[in-house]
């Protein structure tokens, strides 16, 4: 029998960050398992990476609030291959007033945000902690720092994450494995993504930057060993004012800056 090939494990890695992932760890000359919907390319965007860098890429496409599909999956994985570095990127938000979401709109934004995270970390666990060296990257965001008017549960799912994360780095002491998480502001990914950035003005540009650069200052971190990353300098200001403005101002403030994108969208939809 062959020995396993050891991997890195990315969720959400058919576009935007989770893709940017992907090629720069490609290009440290790890081995992929990548993770997303089907339909996404997902398959060819391995060919790419296994020709272009000579590593093993390795697609597994499904939908990751199908808690069937996670337990099925890591058990053909962890049957086939070995895992070093668990990568937890897929998400998804959106803006929208609470009281016109649908529930499955919600639900949808539970089960990934916050439930794929959790079982995907917790049936990994075992396997990670039988490397010398480990670890978990948990993509979070800057909206966990702060409540966010008409976009709600996004932010508090990202808020969970940045607690989870904190909460297991603590536990995982004296293992051999590291949790890091790390929270992008805007990302520059697509024109639709770009689009609705620009709507919201100057407060939705703070921190703005690529998919790429993320990437790098994410590994760069994993492998200086910290444990919380903010990327990007406006960024690092942002969360120093949002310390020091009350609550109460800052949900004035972004409750407005997001009403007016709201209003931008649906008058460019009209």
């Amino acid at each position: 029998m062959e020995p396993k090939i050891t991997c890195t494990l990315i969720t959400g890695a058919s576009s935007g960050l989770g893709r940017e992932l992907a090629i720069e760890c490609a290009k440290r000359k790890m081995n992929l398992l990548l993770m997303a919907l089907p339909g996404r390319n997902l398959t060819e965007f391995c060919i790419q990476l296994t020709e272009n860098f000579k590593i093993n890429a390795i697609a597994f496409e499904g939908d990751l609030t199908d808690k069937e599909f996670i337990f099925n999956t890591l058990k053909h994985i962890l049957n086939r291959y070995r895992v070093n570095f668990l990568i937890n990127n897929a998400g998804i938000g959106g803006t929208l007033p609470f009281q016109e979401a649908s529930t499955d709109y919600l639900d949808a934004i539970i089960q990934l945000n916050i439930r794929a995270t959790s079982l995907m970390t917790r049936l990994l666990i075992e396997e990670l902690k039988t490397h010398k060296k480990a670890y978990i990257l948990n993509v979070s965001s800057m909206a966990a720092f702060s409540p966010i008017p008409y976009k709600t549960i996004y932010p508090a799912s990202k808020a969970f994450i940045y607690s989870f994360s904190r909460g297991l780095s603590e536990e995982l002491k004296g293992t051999s494995v590291k949790v890091i998480v790390i929270h992008p502001g805007p990302i520059l990914t697509n024109p639709d993504v770009i689009s609705r950035i620009m709507k919201q003005g100057i407060f939705g540009k703070i921190g703005l930057m690529t998919a790429g650069r993320i990437s790098k200052i994410a590994l760069e971190a994993v492998g200086n060993g910290e444990n919380v990353v903010i990327p990007g300098f406006l960024n690092k200001i942002n969360h120093w004012l949002m310390n020091i403005f009350p609550e109460s101002l800052r949900l004035r403030i972004l409750g407005n800056v997001i009403q007016r994108e709201i209003v931008k969208l649906k008058q460019t939809a009209a």
